[in-house]
């Protein structure tokens, strides 16, 4: 479930984005600037944001009871799925209104070199979260491992969110800063107007792919095709086992797997040994994959 490396990750995301909206906030009222409004908004977005990733977390981790028996894991997806939904609704939605009443209204811009400043400040503070969030979800992986194919690969719903969140504000951020800097150096504003559309469109794919990929961990992905490879053949190759009929197993929470599985065991074993076979068999399933949490087998006769 949640680690305390993947819940301290999330509560640094909030902390600095927390402390960067109410400077954006600050900032926006001084300059009327729409790029610093839409960048004050995504702030506040990704802090209630990272908010009810670290509550799913929280619930995710709750053990297995009589009401839950396979425990909460997926608990952190919901939360998650309800992230990508606020970024494309409040975030994106609300952005790119935003910048279109800009364009439509434009108005002079005021104190935009202290914009700057701040906006530079606030890429270095995103930065360095995306960069922590990063280290993480490569803990364990090669070297060379693509960003994109570990996000696509990762079982740690809220460790996803905060990079895709923080890889899109601090896109956002970049965007914010060519729409400010041109305005002040042309004395134009269509170019912060413009930056704030690109900015809600940004949020706006960022919800999507998000939410995308929640959907494959709450409906139940199947692992990786390597691993249940290598589960099939130490099963297959199990003293006492016949035939394997079928084997299933999907993600039911952060680094947790559910196995479900149909064998036909030898002839000449009794119940009692089958069921040792099983024990042993579990144990040693177990400790070569320690992410398998819960085992079903079900004996059948071919």
């Amino acid at each position: 479930m949640a680690t305390s490396n993947s819940k301290s990750t999330v509560i640094l995301a909030f902390s600095v984005n927390l402390f960067i909206a109410l400077i954006k906030f600050f900032i926006w009222g001084i300059t009327g600037s729409s790029a610093f409004f839409s960048e004050a908004i995504h702030s506040v977005v990704d802090s209630s944001n990272q908010a009810m990733l670290w509550y799913g977390q929280t619930q995710s981790g709750s053990g297995p009871n009589a009401k839950y028996p396979l425990g909460r894991g997926k608990e952190e997806y919901f939360w998650a799925l309800v992230v990508a939904v606020v970024f494309f609704t409040l975030g994106g939605i609300v952005s790119l209104q935003h910048g279109i009443e800009a364009l439509s209204h434009p108005k002079k811009l005021e104190n935009l070199p202290i914009s700057i400043a701040v906006l530079v400040f606030s890429i270095l503070l995103e930065t360095y979260v995306l960069i922590k969030a990063t280290k993480e979800i490569k803990k364990g992986e090669k070297k060379d491992s693509k960003i994109m194919g570990l996000l696509r690969k990762s079982t740690d719903g809220s460790l996803v969110a905060i990079i895709v969140e923080d890889f899109a504000a601090t896109l956002g951020l970049i965007i914010a800063l060519i729409g400010v800097s041109l305005s002040y150096f042309t004395g134009n504003s269509i170019y912060d107007g413009a930056s704030s559309i690109l900015i809600g469109i940004l949020l706006m794919v960022s919800g999507l792919f998000l939410g995308y990929e929640m959907k494959h961990l709450i409906v139940g992905e199947s692992v990786d095709p390597s691993i249940k490879k290598s589960i099939y053949e130490l099963i297959n190759n199990y003293e006492g086992i016949k035939k394997i009929i079928q084997i299933d197993i999907v993600v039911i929470g952060k680094d947790a797997y559910l196995l479900l599985g149909n064998i036909d065991y030898h002839d000449k074993l009794d119940d009692m040994q089958i069921s040792e076979i099983n024990n042993q068999l579990f144990d040693q399933i177990k400790k070569e994959h320690p992410k398998v949490s819960d085992i079903f087998i079900n004996t059948v006769s071919d």
